[in-house]
């Protein structure tokens, strides 16, 4: 569980799908606050050299998932609902400019968003939320992409953390499968027919249930320790 898929490894550079591998374990709680990135064992689990180990460890210390100190080595950091919230926010916003700039360009990768639709649906149907993030990823990355702009994309880039957070994981479990698959097909629908305004609105409402539930479950934490 974890190692990149196919899918996701012909997307991403290899330091990245180091950077996924390592997400995926905190997500999963494999890997828990607190605890050391061990590089030899994570080249070791994916056959790869240390160098793209110690890649993806710095862009993971630039992102603020892992806290990195000189001759001590990167550990994992708690990453709080709120920065989740943030994060979440932001990535929508984008996204929703990258359908505006993108435009007509995104008729050229319909196709691959309806592989990475696919193979959404199949995770949500077997209920294999690291696969379902995976494609997820690539769904989305495929959009930002096309409209072209590299300062963009960087910057949503540095907001991949925000899926693999045990939050998120959390509400994956619990919310309806068949309104997570539809959301990418309408999506999909808006693309197919060239209604790039509907795309880049349904991206920006796209994480709201998410955002409700995360703010729902951050009041609540905050209820618990006041009393």
């Amino acid at each position: 569980m974890g190692v990149p898929t196919e899918t996701t490894a012909s997307r991403y550079s290899l330091s990245q799908q180091v950077r996924n591998h390592i997400l995926n374990k905190v997500a999963t709680g494999e890997i828990a606050p607190g605890d050391k990135i061990v590089e030899a064992r994570i080249a070791a689990e994916l056959n790869v050299s240390t160098i793209p180990v110690r890649e993806a460890i710095r862009e993971l210390a630039a992102m603020r998932v892992l806290d990195y100190e000189v001759h001590r080595g990167a550990r994992v950091r708690e990453v709080t609902v709120s920065e989740t919230i943030d994060a979440l926010r932001v990535k929508a916003v984008l996204e929703a400019l990258a359908a505006k700039l993108a435009g007509e360009k995104l008729a050229a990768v319909l196709k691959p968003l309806e592989h990475a639709s696919d193979r959404v649906k199949d995770a949500t149907r077997r209920r294999d939320w690291i696969e379902y993030q995976d494609s997820n990823q690539v769904f989305h990355r495929l959009i930002v992409e096309s409209a072209g702009n590299q300062i963009l994309l960087n910057l949503w880039d540095t907001l991949a953390f925000d899926v693999r957070t045990r939050f998120i994981m959390d509400f994956l479990r619990i919310v309806d499968p068949i309104l997570l698959a539809g959301e990418h097909e309408q999506i999909l629908k808006a693309v197919r027919s060239g209604d790039t305004a509907t795309v880049a609105e349904l991206l920006a409402s796209h994480a709201n249930g998410l955002v409700e539930y995360l703010m729902e479950q951050r009041a609540a934490n905050v209820a618990l320790k006041e009393n």
